[in-house]
């Protein structure tokens, strides 16, 4: 089974923030239906769901309800719920991850990626800012199905934990950290430029999007 066919993307979405999420299910519906979206769905409606499942002829919405004392915690729920799932999704499914942030979209097919990721033989693929210490853009994520990186997203679900749901950084301080422990261990590679999601690359095939912060 080639590198595409065994991996899932995975992103999350609430109610408010669900007119920049259909632009990610759209675009990978439009280049890559072939593979599977899961989408991680908090507190969606029933009308909601059924809309996203319409926009999609691959996608799977894995419900992550809960009640929130605030809007923020809502917020931080959405933010850091990929540090417990992407684990969970590799344990049960035996698949590669490939987690997008909700704020990305795709302008084309991404096939020279995933031809890249399996002739390097690739294990973690994410943007750095930089690599001594080890600080990056985690909203683009790509994790190889291994019992090792299974290992270390525990790792970074533990760190994340640690530092808190309710603090904003969490999930990409604790894998700044889990990177930096585990960087000996495994094939690391950055975003090509051409996939590097930054937003004024006009170059890149993935666009991350900064998204709105009063949402």
């Amino acid at each position: 089974m080639s590198i595409k066919e065994d991996t899932i993307f995975l992103s999350t979405t609430n109610s408010r923030y669900l007119p920049i999420t259909v632009d990610l299910v759209h675009t990978l519906n439009t280049f890559h239906p072939e593979v599977k979206l899961c989408l991680l769905t908090v507190n969606l409606t029933t009308e909601e769901k059924s809309n996203l499942r319409n926009m999609h002829s691959n996608i799977e919405l894995i419900e992550d309800n809960g009640e929130f004392d605030t809007f923020y915690h809502e917020k931080c729920h959405c933010a850091h719920n990929r540090t417990w799932h992407m684990p969970k999704l590799m344990s049960e499914r035996n698949c590669n991850i490939f987690w997008l942030d909700a704020d990305v979209h795709l302008r084309g097919d991404i096939n020279e990626l995933f031809d890249i990721l399996e002739k390097d033989n690739v294990d973690f693929m994410i943007r750095a800012k930089k690599l001594q210490p080890f600080t990056c853009n985690c909203g683009m994520i790509w994790v190889k199905g291994s019992e090792q990186n299974l290992k270390i997203l525990k790792e970074w679900e533990q760190k994340a934990d640690e530092l808190g749901l309710l603090y904003w950084y969490s999930d990409q301080e604790g894998l700044n950290a889990t990177v930096q422990n585990n960087m000996h261990k495994i094939v690391y590679k950055d975003f090509p430029n051409k996939f590097n999601g930054k937003s004024n690359n006009k170059e890149s095939v993935l666009v991350h999007m900064k998204g709105p912060k009063n949402i």
